[in-house]
């Protein structure tokens, strides 16, 4: 039996609710707080674009999914699992029955989530979260929301366990802390792969097959730091293995006018792996790395599907 999995940072994908456009008179509670859409953010600082560019991107988004056609989708930067679930009916016209979300620690709100095709044939057996490892506190910060103090992972490593054609695979999806030269960070990233490889060993122990993948935020062609080997630590194990080829780019940095890989998929060696694929259509126009088809909607700002890449794997399960 033949599975695609896909890996995508969807890049900023959040809640628009009731109150943003509609004033408080007269209105119920519970309907003006519900979300009724979603919304790109022009930028780190919160501030959103417009409804029209909203709809454009996230149509751009919708598509690159709808094109690579994933039976398992890991996904990272979405604000909670009512954002995954309008999602999906409005830009997706439900192409996903199951979709799991859990709550992890990023300030900013942003979390991963798991998602998987409608009709196919098998069977959610687990969810687990890891969100709560090495938490020493949970405290608000004036203007910047709720933090976990001394958390492991930076969102979480989600486990779900399904069960498909007599077997259990076990995805742990993830978006590890971004580089930023800090000693800290980088004992910060070698802790959580450290983690995760346990984990899948222990998945691994109990009869299952791990597949690891997400936004793991380096890339091991070109760290930033030497010292840093948090996602080799994953591969050169031998539990897990990369079936991409080195010169793999899944990510457009635009300040830096620079390509470089940040997403993987990486499976248990014993998984057979029948193709590899990366799909491209969604990236910016900025993008000159890429010369190939686009869609047509696709622009310079804020128009692109995300900056990252669907990074997908077909396998023979």
């Amino acid at each position: 039996m033949k599975i695609k999995v896909t890996n995508f940072n969807v890049e900023n994908l959040f809640n628009r609710y009731s109150f943003l456009d509609q004033a408080w008179e007269n209105k119920d509670y519970n309907k003006f707080i519900q979300v009724i859409d979603v919304v790109s953010l022009a930028g780190r600082d919160g501030s959103l674009v417009s409804y029209q560019t909203t709809n454009i991107q996230r149509n751009n988004t919708a598509m690159a999914i709808l094109e690579t056609e994933p039976d398992f989708l890991a996904v990272q930067e979405v604000e909670n699992i009512e954002t995954l679930r309008v999602f999906n009916n409005k830009y997706l016209d439900d192409y996903f029955e199951h979709i799991f979300l859990l709550e992890g620690n990023d300030p900013r709100g942003i979390d991963v989530g798991f998602m998987i095709k409608k009709g196919l044939p098998c069977k959610v057996l687990n969810i687990r979260t890891n969100c709560d490892l090495g938490v020493t506190s949970r405290v608000s910060i004036p203007n910047m929301g709720y933090m976990s103090k001394g958390a492991l992972f930076s969102r979480d490593c989600l486990e779900v366990d399904v069960e498909i054609n007599n077997k259990v695979i076990t995805f742990l999806v993830n978006h590890f802390k971004a580089q930023d030269g800090k000693e800290s960070s980088i004992n910060k990233r070698i802790t959580q792969a450290k983690k995760v490889l346990e984990i899948a060993k222990k998945a691994f122990d109990q009869g299952k097959l791990p597949i690891v993948l997400g936004d793991l935020n380096m890339d091991i062609n070109k760290p930033e730091k030497p010292s840093d080997n948090s996602v080799n630590l994953l591969i050169d194990d031998g539990l897990l293995k990369d079936h991409f080829p080195k010169e793999t780019w899944t990510h457009y940095y635009t300040s830096g006018k620079e390509v470089s890989r940040l997403d993987y998929i990486l499976p248990h060696a014993s998984i057979e792996v029948i193709e590899t694929e990366i799909f491209r259509k969604g990236i910016t126009t900025k993008c000159k790395q890429y010369q190939g088809d686009r869609f047509a909607t696709i622009g310079p700002e804020h128009t692109e599907a995300s900056d990252h890449c669907p990074t997908s794997i077909i396998i023979e399960i």
